[in-house]
């Protein structure tokens, strides 16, 4: 029961954030999420036998968030705006590529705990 308490608490808690801030569209972003999770189920199937597949996910989505974070920084580096150092171009971008991050370690404290 513990367990499910503290999943309670901790997405209440992140959700509750996300919903304070000004504006909840700056913190939602489909293809970081989809790409996160993607990872963290590509992940989870190649456990093997003895591997928690719950704990596998978790280290997947994190895995994926710094993915998707390189892969967002190689995307800001190559536009046009990022030579002239644009900060309407760059600060947006560098934003969703963080979403991949807190994505990948929101799903990694979530499979804490159900771990």
């Amino acid at each position: 029961m513990q367990k499910y308490v503290s999943l309670l608490i901790i997405s209440a808690t992140t959700i509750g954030i996300f919903i304070r801030g000004d504006e909840l569209y700056a913190v939602i972003d489909m293809v970081a999420l989809l790409f996160v999770v993607a990872m963290g189920i590509g992940h989870a199937l190649g456990a093997k036998a003895a591997d928690n597949k719950i704990t596998r996910f978790g280290d997947g989505c994190v895995r994926g968030g710094w993915l998707g974070f390189l892969i967002g920084i190689i995307q800001i580096i190559n536009r046009d705006g990022a030579a002239q150092i644009d900060p309407t171009v760059i600060v947006p971008a560098m934003a969703v590529a963080c979403l991949t991050l807190l994505y990948g370690y929101i799903f990694k404290l979530l499979s804490m705990q159900l771990d």
